[in-house]
């Protein structure tokens, strides 16, 4: 009887070992898994501040000066003992935003300096985001991709313009999750073990919106603009408003912003 036992008990072991491997293959390890900021082709990727000089927005995401070249996030997901995790569900691949700020009401894990409600912002119909999710599952080699100005269905990592995905405000660290787990960023894909890098958009609307008066969110107008150019009189440099990813606040970051001016969620493109 005890013989027999063993041996069920070596069989069930066995079974086990086959449906969970010993790594936790389906676990994200969050010291291996990361994210970095590209943009390009998938072929020669930009890595690092040649990549963030393109993470750029507008709330209308509208013209060829936004988001340009593939802007991207590459996510890659690693278990414990280092092997890829493939087939993960774009829906668990996602940044998160609340949707608006504390004084508006929302709270959570998500960024909370995003404006991303029709709440307080109705009159241009501005969609409710609470997710950007990924442009598909992960690949053989546990990598995906968020596509910041929308996915290409087929085609993960290259842009097209998706009309439900604009908000507003800017956010230095808006996290990114893989089932659940939050994961760190680098600049590159080739780094050390210490995170350099937080996802972040640059937004021509980077001022008001985040009280509970209707309709001051997700547009851009002289709130955005004057500071901008009050930077460029003074010399004083605000990373957030440097557009061109240059170390400086010029007429080029100027003639950005001013060439958004008026523009919200449904201007000048509806939908």
């Amino acid at each position: 009887m005890m013989l027999k036992l063993a041996k069920l008990g070596i069989a069930i072991a066995a079974v086990a070992t086959l449906i969970v491997p010993a790594a936790f293959a389906g676990v994200p390890d969050v010291t291996q898994s990361y994210y970095v900021p590209q943009s390009g082709t998938l072929a020669a990727p930009v890595e690092g501040a040649g990549a963030l000089a393109n993470f750029r927005r507008c709330p209308n995401d509208d013209g060829t000066q936004v988001l340009r070249n593939n802007s991207r996030l590459k996510v890659v997901v690693r278990a414990s003992d280092g092997s890829p995790i493939a087939n993960i569900p774009a829906a668990d691949i996602y940044l998160k935003f609340n949707g608006g700020t504390a004084a508006q009401g929302f709270s959570g894990s998500g960024g909370d300096s995003i404006i991303a409600t029709s709440l307080y912002n109705p009159a241009a119909s501005c969609p409710d985001i609470r997710f950007v999710i990924a442009d598909a599952p992960t690949d053989a080699e546990g990598v995906a991709y968020i596509t910041l100005l929308g996915s290409t269905p087929g085609s993960p990592g290259v842009a097209t313009r998706d009309p439900f995905r604009k908000w507003g405000g800017y956010e230095g660290d808006i996290p990114l999750f893989v089932l659940g787990s939050q994961l760190n960023g680098y600049l590159t894909t080739v780094h050390g073990l210490t995170p350099t890098f937080t996802a972040h958009v640059k937004s021509v609307d980077h001022q008001g919106g985040r009280t509970t008066t209707l309709n001051q969110g997700e547009v851009v107008n002289s709130l955005d603009i004057n500071p901008v150019q009050s930077n460029i009189n003074t010399g004083t440099y605000v990373y957030a408003r440097d557009f061109q990813q240059d170390g400086v606040i010029n007429s080029l970051d100027y003639n950005f912003i001013r060439g958004h001016n008026g523009h919200n969620c449904n201007t000048p493109i509806v939908n």
